[in-house]
């Protein structure tokens, strides 16, 4: 099973001299600056998940009768991932 997180291995027994988060419309990251002299960067980039559903909404309840393709909006491009597989459900639809 993967780790739900990243090991930055190039880090390990470096002391830690400065820290900071980056925040600017275009750039979002966080800094982190070693007293050795070496640094590392963390690129935050968001993205937008679209997930389309065609549906039947009958009284009160909504049964999924095809998930299409995610599509994933990140700043500089379109990226498209597979849905795992077609979902039939049967859920009360929200007022």
């Amino acid at each position: 099973m993967p780790k739900p997180w990243i090991e930055l291995k190039e880090a390990h027994g470096r002391t830690v001299k400065r820290m900071n988060v980056v925040y600017d419309e275009e750039y979002v990251a966080v800094e982190v600056e070693f007293e050795d002299g070496h640094s590392m960067n963390v690129d935050i980039i968001p993205a937008v998940q679209i997930r389309p559903q065609f549906q039947h909404v009958g009284t009160g309840d909504a049964r999924i009768i095809r998930n299409y393709k995610s599509r994933i909006s990140v700043a500089g491009g379109l990226k498209i991932t597979q849905v795992p597989k077609q979902i039939r459900t049967n859920r009360k639809r929200r007022a």
